[in-house]
């Protein structure tokens, strides 16, 4: 008996070859990675990176297990971003954990979903669940959370989403062990952050247009919302008679050597809503150039698996903003394989191989349409299948000449999904978890006005016209001058959701040379900071931080502005109240490095969608703003004192009509109203 046959005996698995080559395999790729202590007692991985792929069914996590993933993630019936794939149950979790682990798999699964009160007791079962079955990481969004986490399921590791958007080094979560970055960072940053925490990073698949954990647009606009994990993708959608929103798919396969240099310990596949061909075929040719660049030596990558890749699934290819100033295409927002030639009175020269039982589908003025290949041409003759370079006569439905044909499946790519594998139910024994009792928090006294304002004349008006605290931009040339125009309300400096580690550092400079009376802080790096430095003054937090529940709330470093996607009956069910409740102004449906060119972006429907720019970002925002009015009472009546309002003109007269309603006076809204939505306070989100 071999040395690895008698190893594997001894840790009491199957011996044979198959078996050995498992073992080899675990050898050579440890569960664990290596660490170097480099200047500043901060560690860097040094092993090959993670590849970690999608399991969205039970057929695409044998394919990611059949073709050399060293984890795969997926997701149970609740609580992940991705819920309209097929997923998981609770009890198949310890039969699962158990197939991956005896295959050299880790198994993350993800919770990475906002939660409300009326879940929360659920949400942790399915942690306390998702501990005992043994899994190796919970993913998750909210790390306000991890400190309970960590109470019911003590040996799972906690990975931070990309939903938790912690785009700079002074954002990173206590005790998480991981954060699964922006796709929006650079090399260089991906580096700062890999030298503080582990950091894992997208290789292949969809992007999103909007930073992730920052994209209200399917919530405020069609009713489904990401952070519930149910987008309705409306960046894949037409605007301005194009799509200008909707993002190539990611492609980082020749890139493997530079993102490896980074530190980064794991390269994640996207794609769980995508089916078992596409996460065997993508994670076999991405284990095979990991495993090269491991090797040493020149790193090349074959046209032939680029092909397999784009038959995979493709809306073109990009790599990112990481070597990349754009992401998106225009053209067409579906998969489109690869490209075969421009139909010309009826026959096709071949730009790439075509085989009778492909896919086909033509794209013209009229639209696109498609069918299978049953019958092929070639020079008059019948034949199975035809290279690049021939002409050839083919039926494609609806085409017609100019028309660009695509082939969007190969009958020749096949995976292999390894074993059967059925899971079986069996019963999870959770640990118990205490929650905490949230006490009840009114705040007292008269309601208060908070405003964000952008010139020094909006500050001035505002302060003049009742507002209690004026806010304005951290990175403003004027910002001393418009502390110096506000004479009675608080003065707070506003930092935008999105921040890099350089742009903290100046508005912790800014901050200490202006001397606000407070801060509102749009991301958790300025926050974490601002706390770390024992700041004196208050601190507000936008809604950026996604505030959802009790907890959260009761963790927050300040007062945050309420998720606008909670409904009155929602927040009036808090236990405290000891939030903002924003009740007027445009809001926010994504923040993009995207550098969109269109001031207004108008649907098919006809709804027009200003953009913006904002600090090196950009904003789009609803084609309605915001205006509650006299409904902002009802606020009152449930204990929340505290509103935020965002002018977009007449910054003095719309806070004077606020006022007025806050104070309880006559004020007939009726006419005012109209061009003016009140968003998610009667419907909220699933």
């Amino acid at each position: 008996m071999s040395g690895n046959y008698r190893r594997l005996n001894e840790l009491g698995l199957p011996a044979g070859p198959e078996a050995a080559a498992l073992e080899e395999r675990r050898l050579l790729r440890p569960q664990e990675p290596a660490k170097v202590l480099i200047p500043g007692g901060i560690w860097r991985p040094v092993h090959n990176m993670e590849l970690l792929v999608p399991a969205g069914d039970r057929d695409s996590l044998r394919a990611g297990v059949a073709n050399g993933a060293d984890a795969v993630y997926l997701g149970l019936d609740s609580f992940n971003a991705r819920r309209f794939a097929e997923n998981f149950g609770h009890e198949h979790l310890p039969d699962i954990v158990d197939f991956c682990h005896g295959n050299g798999v880790k198994v993350h699964v993800t919770a990475n979903t906002l939660v409300k009160n009326s879940e929360i007791e659920d949400y942790f079962d399915m942690i306390g669940a998702v501990g005992a079955s043994g899994a190796d990481a919970v993913i998750v969004q909210d790390p306000c959370l991890i400190p309970l986490i960590r109470k019911c399921a003590p040996k799972c590791a906690v990975h931070m989403s990309t939903q938790a958007t912690v785009a700079n080094v002074y954002a990173i979560p206590e005790g998480a062990d991981r954060v699964i970055l922006p796709r929006e960072l650079g090399l260089e940053q991906i580096r700062a952050m890999a030298s503080r925490i582990p950091v894992e990073v997208f290789g292949h698949g969809a992007l999103c247009l909007s930073y992730s954990g920052q994209c209200l647009f399917s919530s405020i606009a069609g009713g489904r919302s990401g952070n519930r994990g149910r987008c309705a993708q409306p960046c894949r959608r037409m605007y301005n008679g194009t799509y200008p929103l909707s993002t190539s798919d990611l492609c980082l396969i020749e890139r493997i050597p530079e993102i490896a240099a980074t530190g980064a310990v794991a390269l994640k596949i996207e794609g769980r809503m995508r089916g078992p061909v596409y996460t065997g075929v993508v994670t076999r040719i991405y284990r095979k150039y990991l495993d090269m660049h491991r090797a040493g030596g020149d790193f090349s990558v074959e046209e032939r698996d680029i092909g397999e890749l784009m038959m995979a699934f493709n809306r073109d290819f990009t790599t990112g903003f990481a070597f990349n100033g754009s992401i998106v295409d225009p053209d067409m927002p579906m998969n489109r394989g690869i490209f075969l030639g421009v139909m010309n009175q009826g026959k096709l020269t071949l730009e790439s191989s075509l085989r009778t039982g492909d896919g086909v589908m033509a794209l013209g003025d009229r639209g696109r349409s498609g069918n299978v290949v049953n019958r092929i041409l070639l020079d008059g003759r019948e034949a199975e299948r035809a290279e690049r370079g021939d002409t050839v006569e083919i039926h494609v439905k609806g085409a017609r000449n100019g028309a660009r044909i695509y082939k969007t499946s190969s009958a020749d790519l096949t995976v292999d999904l390894g074993r059967e594998f059925e899971p079986k139910s069996r019963p999870v024994r959770p640990r118990e978890l205490r929650l905490p009792r949230i006490q009840a928090k009114n705040p007292e006294g008269s309601p208060k006005l908070f405003v964000r304002t952008r010139s020094i004349e909006a500050a001035a008006s505002a302060d003049k016209s009742g507002a209690d605290v004026v806010y304005y931009s951290v990175f403003a040339d004027d910002a001393a001058e418009a502390k110096a125009a506000v004479k009675n309300a608080k003065f707070f400096l506003s930092a935008p959701g999105i921040m890099c580690d350089s742009d903290v550092e100046q508005a912790l400079s800014t901050i200490e040379h202006v001397k606000p009376d407070g801060v509102l802080a749009g991301e958790r790096g300025l926050a974490s900071e601002l706390v770390r430095r024992r700041y004196s003054g208050g601190m507000h937090l936008d809604m950026s931080f996604n505030v959802f529940n009790d907890i959260s709330l009761d963790s927050c470093p300040g007062i945050p502005i309420i998720s606008p996607e909670l409904n009155f009956a929602e927040l009036r069910d808090f236990r405290s109240k000891r939030f903002i409740a924003m009740v007027h102004g445009p809001l926010v449906l994504m923040t993009t490095k995207e550098p969109l060119g269109d001031p207004v972006l108008e649907d098919e429907s006809g709804r027009r969608f200003r953009t913006r720019k904002i600090h090196g970002a950009t904003e789009i925002l609803n084609c309605t703003d915001l205006g509650l009015f006299s409904k902002a009472r009802q606020y009152l009546d449930a204990g929340i004192r505290w509103f935020c309002i965002d002018p977009a003109g007449e910054t003095g007269k719309t806070v004077r009509i606020y006022r007025t309603i806050l104070s309880g006076g006559e004020f007939d809204d009726r006419k005012i109203r109209r061009g003016h939505t009140t968003g998610h306070f009667s419907r909220g989100v699933d």
